[in-house]
């Protein structure tokens, strides 16, 4: 795949820290009175959408997701300024997590290749693709889930969790206070956290690797417990999305 060929060989160095739960945590939004990305999906938006199947008529009884309104639009038209702020801030991040060399190798790993571009080329065969943080999200979501629960999904299920996802983002009233840059900042950051997480995942399978794969998947686990209240093993994913398992 693209991004094997491309960015592994540094991802890998990097994403040794997400074998192990206590280094679970991905990599944070820069954006104004300290919005983080879990505050779109908190744990009572994540339970109703879940519940709900598809998310929508749930949510409705709560705040009405207002799909005319351009404001609580979950699509964005990219700026290359973003992208460049969002990937030198990750490379600074990355730096932090795995000295100043990484963050360097990081760095020039991204002005070689384009990390949105590698995303979409990943995810493509799902139909998702850049400009819609419905999509980034779903992607995240979903890989999260498979590595937590060490299975796959097919375009079906990755479209139904787009669509569960969608109604949930846009009716939050902090996403809709969101600017567009800052709607695709969050969404190029979720992309990021995905390529490195997929990147070492897909080597541990490769490698057939059981061991780091379970402490990814246990990684995973625990990041989703800690930000959003979600148990990804108490989940099973359907033609609807994701729903409770058992």
């Amino acid at each position: 795949m693209h991004l094997a060929r491309l960015f592994t060989p540094v991802l890998l160095m990097l994403a040794l820290p997400w074998a192990a739960p206590a280094a679970a945590q991905d990599m944070p939004t820069v954006l104004p009175n300290n919005y983080v990305m879990s505050d779109i999906l908190n744990r009572q938006r994540v339970d109703s959408a879940i519940k709900s199947g598809r998310g929508g008529k749930t949510q409705s009884a709560q705040q009405p997701a207002r799909p005319t309104d351009p404001a609580a639009a979950t699509t964005y038209r990219a700026s290359p300024a973003v992208s460049v702020r969002v990937r030198r801030q990750f490379a600074d991040w990355m730096g932090k997590q795995a000295g100043e060399e990484g963050g360097r190798r990081i760095a020039e790993a991204m002005a070689r290749h384009d990390p949105v571009a590698s995303w979409a080329e990943i995810v493509a065969g799902d139909g998702l693709r850049p400009g819609d943080m419905a999509d980034s999200m779903a992607s995240y979501w979903i890989l999260n889930w498979a590595m937590a629960n060490g299975a796959d999904n097919n375009r079906a299920q990755a479209q139904a969790v787009r669509d569960q996802i969608r109604p949930t983002i846009a009716s939050n009233p902090g996403y809709v206070r969101l600017d567009e840059a800052q709607r695709q900042e969050l969404s190029e950051v979720l992309m990021l956290n995905f390529l490195i997480q997929h990147a070492a995942y897909m080597d541990a399978m490769k490698r057939g690797d059981s061991a780091t794969a379970r402490r990814l998947g246990d990684a995973a686990v625990a990041r989703f417990r800690t930000e959003m209240g979600v148990d990804l093993r108490r989940l099973k994913l359907t033609e609807a999305g994701f729903a409770p398992a058992g």
